[in-house]
Protein backbone atom coordinates (compact mmCIF):
# COMPACT_ATOMS: atom_id res chain seq x y z
CA UNK A 1 0.00 0.00 0.00
CA UNK A 2 2.86 2.39 0.82
CA UNK A 3 4.36 1.68 -2.57
CA UNK A 4 1.09 2.69 -4.28
CA UNK A 5 0.98 5.98 -2.37
CA UNK A 6 4.61 6.76 -3.32
CA UNK A 7 3.89 5.92 -6.96
CA UNK A 8 0.83 8.25 -6.99
CA UNK A 9 2.85 11.06 -5.36
CA UNK A 10 5.64 10.64 -7.96
CA UNK A 11 3.11 10.66 -10.81
CA UNK A 12 1.48 13.84 -9.45
CA UNK A 13 4.90 15.51 -9.00
CA UNK A 14 5.92 14.58 -12.55
CA UNK A 15 2.61 15.91 -13.91
CA UNK A 16 3.07 19.16 -11.96
CA UNK A 17 6.62 19.65 -13.33
CA UNK A 18 5.41 18.81 -16.87
CA UNK A 19 2.57 21.38 -16.64
CA UNK A 20 4.93 24.09 -15.34
CA UNK A 21 7.44 23.50 -18.16
CA UNK A 22 4.67 23.39 -20.78
CA UNK A 23 3.20 26.67 -19.52
CA UNK A 24 6.64 28.32 -19.60
CA UNK A 25 7.20 27.20 -23.19
CA UNK A 26 3.78 28.58 -24.19
CA UNK A 27 4.54 31.96 -22.58
CA UNK A 28 7.92 32.15 -24.36
CA UNK A 29 6.32 31.40 -27.73
CA UNK A 30 3.70 34.11 -27.23
CA UNK A 31 6.20 36.81 -26.26
CA UNK A 32 8.81 35.95 -28.88
CA UNK A 33 8.42 38.28 -31.90
CA UNK A 34 7.87 36.66 -35.26
CA UNK A 35 10.49 37.27 -37.94
CA UNK A 36 13.52 37.59 -35.71
CA UNK A 37 14.88 40.00 -33.21
CA UNK A 38 13.43 43.51 -33.03
CA UNK A 39 16.01 46.25 -33.34
CA UNK A 40 15.24 49.61 -31.77
CA UNK A 41 15.96 52.39 -34.29
CA UNK A 42 14.80 55.19 -32.03
CA UNK A 43 16.90 58.22 -31.19
CA UNK A 44 18.72 56.19 -28.54
CA UNK A 45 20.56 54.18 -31.20
CA UNK A 46 21.33 56.98 -33.65
CA UNK A 47 22.65 60.45 -32.97
CA UNK A 48 20.15 62.37 -35.10
CA UNK A 49 22.15 65.55 -34.67
CA UNK A 50 25.10 64.06 -36.55
CA UNK A 51 23.76 61.93 -39.43
CA UNK A 52 26.25 60.88 -42.14
CA UNK A 53 24.17 61.96 -45.17
CA UNK A 54 24.85 64.54 -47.84
CA UNK A 55 23.13 65.68 -51.01
CA UNK A 56 24.14 63.91 -54.22
CA UNK A 57 25.89 66.08 -56.77
CA UNK A 58 23.28 65.13 -59.39
CA UNK A 59 20.47 62.60 -59.71
CA UNK A 60 21.54 61.19 -63.09
CA UNK A 61 24.95 60.53 -64.57
CA UNK A 62 26.02 62.14 -67.87
CA UNK A 63 24.77 59.23 -70.05
CA UNK A 64 21.41 59.17 -68.28
CA UNK A 65 21.03 62.96 -68.58
CA UNK A 66 21.68 62.70 -72.33
CA UNK A 67 18.92 60.10 -72.75
CA UNK A 68 16.57 61.95 -70.39
CA UNK A 69 16.92 65.21 -72.31
CA UNK A 70 16.44 63.48 -75.68
CA UNK A 71 13.26 61.76 -74.47
CA UNK A 72 11.85 64.95 -72.90
CA UNK A 73 12.55 66.86 -76.13
CA UNK A 74 10.91 64.08 -78.17
CA UNK A 75 7.76 64.07 -76.08
CA UNK A 76 7.25 67.81 -76.28
CA UNK A 77 3.65 68.66 -75.37
CA UNK A 78 2.36 65.08 -75.62
CA UNK A 79 0.46 63.81 -72.56
CA UNK A 80 3.48 62.05 -71.05
CA UNK A 81 5.98 62.76 -68.30
CA UNK A 82 9.48 61.33 -67.85
CA UNK A 83 10.41 60.33 -64.31
CA UNK A 84 14.04 59.48 -63.49
CA UNK A 85 15.29 56.84 -61.01
CA UNK A 86 12.03 55.17 -60.03
CA UNK A 87 12.01 52.19 -57.68
CA UNK A 88 10.67 49.02 -59.29
CA UNK A 89 8.44 48.53 -56.22
CA UNK A 90 6.70 51.82 -57.10
CA UNK A 91 5.89 50.58 -60.61
CA UNK A 92 4.84 46.96 -60.10
CA UNK A 93 3.20 45.02 -57.30
CA UNK A 94 2.91 41.37 -56.31
CA UNK A 95 -0.17 39.47 -57.38
CA UNK A 96 -2.42 38.39 -54.51
CA UNK A 97 -1.71 34.68 -55.03
CA UNK A 98 2.10 34.99 -55.23
CA UNK A 99 4.19 32.33 -53.48
CA UNK A 100 7.27 33.42 -51.49
CA UNK A 101 5.84 36.93 -51.14
CA UNK A 102 8.56 38.17 -48.80
CA UNK A 103 11.40 37.09 -51.09
CA UNK A 104 9.78 38.57 -54.20
CA UNK A 105 8.95 41.81 -52.39
CA UNK A 106 12.54 42.17 -51.19
CA UNK A 107 13.98 41.62 -54.68
CA UNK A 108 11.68 44.24 -56.20
CA UNK A 109 12.37 46.70 -53.39
CA UNK A 110 16.10 46.65 -54.11
CA UNK A 111 15.82 47.49 -57.83
CA UNK A 112 15.13 50.66 -59.81
CA UNK A 113 14.77 51.77 -63.41
CA UNK A 114 16.61 54.64 -65.08
CA UNK A 115 13.62 56.39 -66.68
CA UNK A 116 9.89 55.77 -66.52
CA UNK A 117 7.52 57.36 -68.99
CA UNK A 118 4.01 57.80 -67.61
CA UNK A 119 0.82 58.97 -69.26
CA UNK A 120 -0.60 62.13 -67.72
CA UNK A 121 -2.65 63.15 -65.83
CA UNK A 122 -3.06 59.82 -63.96
CA UNK A 123 0.63 58.80 -64.19
CA UNK A 124 -0.04 55.37 -65.67
CA UNK A 125 3.29 53.64 -66.46
CA UNK A 126 3.70 53.31 -70.24
CA UNK A 127 7.36 52.56 -70.98
CA UNK A 128 10.58 51.93 -69.04
CA UNK A 129 13.90 53.09 -70.47
CA UNK A 130 17.15 51.60 -69.23
CA UNK A 131 20.39 53.32 -70.23
CA UNK A 132 23.12 50.96 -71.39
CA UNK A 133 26.37 51.50 -69.49
CA UNK A 134 29.48 52.42 -71.46
CA UNK A 135 31.19 49.59 -73.31
CA UNK A 136 34.53 48.30 -72.13
CA UNK A 137 37.35 48.08 -74.70
CA UNK A 138 34.87 48.83 -77.49
CA UNK A 139 32.90 45.67 -76.76
CA UNK A 140 29.35 45.64 -75.46
CA UNK A 141 29.47 43.52 -72.35
CA UNK A 142 26.17 44.73 -70.92
CA UNK A 143 23.53 42.07 -70.58
CA UNK A 144 21.25 44.17 -68.43
CA UNK A 145 19.43 43.21 -65.33
CA UNK A 146 17.43 40.19 -66.40
CA UNK A 147 15.31 40.22 -63.24
CA UNK A 148 14.14 43.80 -63.86
CA UNK A 149 13.30 43.07 -67.50
CA UNK A 150 11.43 39.85 -66.63
CA UNK A 151 9.53 41.56 -63.79
CA UNK A 152 8.43 44.39 -66.06
CA UNK A 153 7.41 41.93 -68.76
CA UNK A 154 5.38 39.87 -66.25
CA UNK A 155 3.62 43.08 -65.15
CA UNK A 156 2.89 44.07 -68.76
CA UNK A 157 5.14 47.13 -68.88
CA UNK A 158 7.41 47.35 -71.94
CA UNK A 159 11.09 48.14 -71.41
CA UNK A 160 13.62 49.47 -73.87
CA UNK A 161 17.41 49.51 -73.60
CA UNK A 162 18.87 52.75 -74.94
CA UNK A 163 22.44 53.38 -76.00
CA UNK A 164 23.19 57.12 -75.59
CA UNK A 165 25.47 56.95 -78.63
CA UNK A 166 22.53 55.81 -80.81
CA UNK A 167 19.51 57.65 -79.48
CA UNK A 168 16.16 57.00 -81.14
CA UNK A 169 14.70 60.05 -82.88
CA UNK A 170 11.53 61.81 -81.73
CA UNK A 171 9.28 59.89 -84.14
CA UNK A 172 10.60 56.51 -82.90
CA UNK A 173 9.99 57.44 -79.28
CA UNK A 174 6.49 58.75 -79.98
CA UNK A 175 5.63 55.64 -82.02
CA UNK A 176 6.75 53.45 -79.12
CA UNK A 177 4.61 55.44 -76.72
CA UNK A 178 1.51 55.56 -78.88
CA UNK A 179 1.95 51.92 -79.92
CA UNK A 180 2.13 50.76 -76.30
CA UNK A 181 -0.78 53.01 -75.41
CA UNK A 182 -2.92 51.38 -78.07
CA UNK A 183 -2.12 47.90 -76.71
CA UNK A 184 -3.19 48.79 -73.17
Amino acid sequence: MAQLVVAIVLILAAKLVYDIIREQIKVNKQTKPKGGEIIDLSENWVDINNLPYRKRDQLLNAREIMVYQAVVDSIGNAPYIVLPKVRLADIIQLSADANNRQEHAQRVKEKSVDLLICQTPDLTPVLVLQVEPPSVDGKRKFRGDRFVRQSLQAAGIPALMINPNHLPDAEEIMSLLTGEKAKA
